[in-house]
């Protein structure tokens, strides 16, 4: 009886554990921009412990961020990403020493965007919700713009997300409205 309990137990855990590599991007965009807001909060309120676990946790967010990059991805998309990503991490812990609340109010600017793109894009690419339903699970389609070409923006089991088209017009928006 133990047993079956505990099979389904693991069972049921595995299955929850099954997320979309797209909706799981879009979870730690979301994750993140919580805790730069939270992190504001602490600089705004002098709590140094607030301001420094929600520093270091979106610092920790944005490493994993840069890691879900293939690393043989050499588009323009990436090499952006890669350098954005880069330079938030440099910057969030002058924030840490020095409370200036406007690098963390940038950087969330720069995720947000980011997020909103990613919704736009990928998010839609894979015909998954926008909202955070319980979909995560929902198959990997390849996609390919008019032209046939495919950039690589994320990817899960060798599947394609972010189309040359929209990611070019996506990151030249990104860099202009912010």
């Amino acid at each position: 009886m133990q047993t079956v309990k505990a099979r389904n137990a693991y069972q049921q855990t595995e299955a929850q554990a099954k997320i979309h590599p797209v909706r799981l991007i879009q979870l730690v965009y979301e994750r993140l921009l919580a805790h730069f807001e939270m992190a504001e909060e602490g600089m705004l309120q002098n709590d140094a412990q607030k301001r420094g676990e929600n520093l270091s946790r979106a610092i920790a967010l944005v490493t994993e961020l840069t890691a879900s990059i293939k690393e043989n991805d050499d588009s323009e998309a990436a090499a952006f990403l890669r350098g954005l990503y880069s330079a938030i991490v440099t910057e969030l812990p002058k924030a840490v020493i020095s409370n200036d609340v406007e690098i963390v109010r940038t950087a969330a600017k720069y995720i947000e965007r980011l997020k909103e793109l990613w919704e736009e894009t990928a998010v839609a690419e894979a015909g998954l919700d926008n909202s955070r339903a319980e979909d995560g699970n929902a198959a990997c389609p390849e996609h390919r713009d008019s032209g046939g070409v495919v950039k690589e923006m994320a990817c899960g089991g060798g599947k394609k997300y972010g189309s040359a088209s929209a990611g070019g017009l996506a990151m030249a928006s990104l860099s202009v409205s912010i």
